[in-house]
């Protein structure tokens, strides 16, 4: 199983799964929040497992010895999501608790999709 985490294969997967994943992001960060439909929960959960996925996929992308590079640009992200909602006339605002959120869900995926590749 983790030999896949290691293939090609994996690595172009993961690459797709990093773009969709950022435009997921952007687009559910800049929408006016009350045009998103309802989901339950707390909004930093949402934000630790989105960044975290985020993360993992862009730590499997990138391939082996770039994990720190993949959680730097997990968190530049996800700071300049928070920035551009500051900035958009969308109705949201930059939360700084929101990017502790995204920088402990970077660091998780970031692990976890280190430990896949062992």
């Amino acid at each position: 199983m983790t030999r896949f985490f290691r293939s090609a294969a994996a690595r172009r997967a993961a690459g797709a799964a990093t773009l969709v994943l950022m435009l997921a992001i952007a687009v559910l960060s800049l929408v006016p929040a009350g045009d998103l439909p309802p989901v339950e929960g707390s909004d930093k959960l949402k934000h630790f497992i989105a960044y975290g996925s985020l993360g993992g996929a862009l730590t499997l992308a990138l391939g082996p010895g770039r994990a720190v590079r993949a959680f730097l640009i997990t968190i530049i992200y996800g700071a300049l999501m928070e920035v551009a909602q500051g900035l958009a006339p969308t109705g949201r605002e930059f939360s700084l608790l929101d990017e502790v959120a995204n920088i402990l869900g970077a660091g998780l995926g970031t692990s976890l999709a280190l430990v896949l590749r062992r």
